[in-house]
């Protein structure tokens, strides 16, 4: 996912940042702040865990994601919300 300045998913910048370098360097993180996003993602993904991590933890972009995985665009987009949404109040 791109990153986007300005206020998103109901977040100020500064807390939609966070969030977006957070996933964005997982791999650099503590296993338990590791496990936190993982589980997070696990709780938003709706079956589809593997398409909202790329999603969340690569430079992809959201169409490139969803085609990869067979799925819609703004069905990706909802769990993508859905996940800072709720990463805002545990992270």
């Amino acid at each position: 996912m791109k990153y986007h300045s300005g206020s998103r998913f109901g977040l100020s910048e500064e807390r939609q940042s966070y969030i977006y370098w957070l996933c964005r360097n997982i791999e650099r993180l503590p296993v338990r702040q590791q496990k936190i996003i993982k589980k997070l993602i696990f709780e938003t993904a709706e079956g589809q865990e593997e398409a909202l991590r790329e999603a969340l933890c690569t430079g992809r972009t959201l169409y490139s994601v969803a085609t990869k995985h067979y799925m819609d665009e703004a069905t990706l987009q909802r769990k993508v919300n859905k996940f800072y949404k709720k990463a805002a109040e545990v992270l």
